[in-house]
């Protein structure tokens, strides 16, 4: 990852500065900048603050736990969190957004308020890494789920492009259409040559995709024989160890994608891809 331009929305609680903390020690001798945004939605707190003041205090506060920090890339803001992120993210063509993870009674949520994770993300065209690991944020190893769509070679070859350095694995975990209804329908015979047929075709599909993907990192494809399902995804990932779990979302893949950074412990990028 390299000449990117990293943009982190804090609250200025404890956990915020940690993962800024972890974000510098990140890009430290790297050729990464970090900008940081915080958004003042409560329309009584906007009419009543002095938006220049509360920004000089609010980098003050900073500055004193990140002396690296720079003013001039630090914004206080009034308005709407997901439309001032999304502005902010392209107006300095932000290569990367970083979020705590957040819903109700979540430890931002003074920050995001009515808002969440998943309203912030569908409101942008960049991908977001959702911090949900206390570990340091590193990008050795990927792990990317599949629905060998065409949504998702694009955000996998999206995700080789932004780290050319990491390992990516590459899951694809598929089921034989209609397995019960052949069992309780078909003879044994028939059963075992429609199951091996339909198999083989799902894994020539999948082995196209795999061949298809336009990266140059070190690459593995793991194909598991099960349901595709966030609970699997987990249990296998403590096999593989991913430092990252990259997910896009569309269609059914948003419902996973959303699921999966509700219960994963590992840190999340996610983009949305139309």
């Amino acid at each position: 990852m390299r000449k990117n331009k990293i943009l982190f929305a804090t609250d200025f609680s404890q956990k915020s500065f940690k993962i800024i903390e972890n974000i510098l020690k990140y890009i430290q001798n790297k050729e990464n900048e970090l900008y940081i945004i915080h958004v003042i939605k409560n329309q009584l707190l906007q009419e009543k603050l002095d938006k220049e003041l509360t920004k000089k205090k609010g980098f003050k506060v900073l500055k004193k736990h990140f002396p690296a920090l720079i003013e001039e890339n630090f914004f206080c803001i009034n308005g709407n969190i997901e439309d001032q992120i999304a502005y902010h993210t392209d107006k300095l063509m932000v290569s990367l957004v970083i979020l705590g993870y957040s819903k109700k009674d979540d430890f931002i949520s003074r920050f995001f308020e009515s808002s969440n994770t998943k309203d912030i993300v569908r409101n942008l065209n960049t991908p977001s890494l959702i911090i949900k690991s206390k570990k340091s944020i590193s990008f050795d190893n990927i792990l990317i789920p599949t629905d060998l769509s065409l949504e998702s070679k694009n955000y996998i070859n999206e995700v080789s492009k932004l780290f050319p350095d990491a390992k990516i694995k590459i899951y694809y975990a598929y089921s034989i259409p209609y397995e019960k209804r052949l069992n309780f329908y078909s003879f044994e015979e028939k059963i075992n040559e429609s199951q091996n047929e339909a198999k083989q075709t799902l894994l020539k599909t999948a082995h196209d995709f795999y061949n298809s993907l336009e990266i140059k990192n070190k690459s593995k494809f793991i194909l598991k024989e099960s349901e595709l399902s966030v609970e699997n995804l987990i249990k296998d990932s403590k096999n593989i160890e991913p430092d990252l779990i990259a997910v896009h979302t569309t269609g059914f893949f948003s419902f996973f994608a959303f699921y999966l950074v509700e219960h994963s412990k590992i840190n999340i990028l996610i983009k949305k891809m139309n």
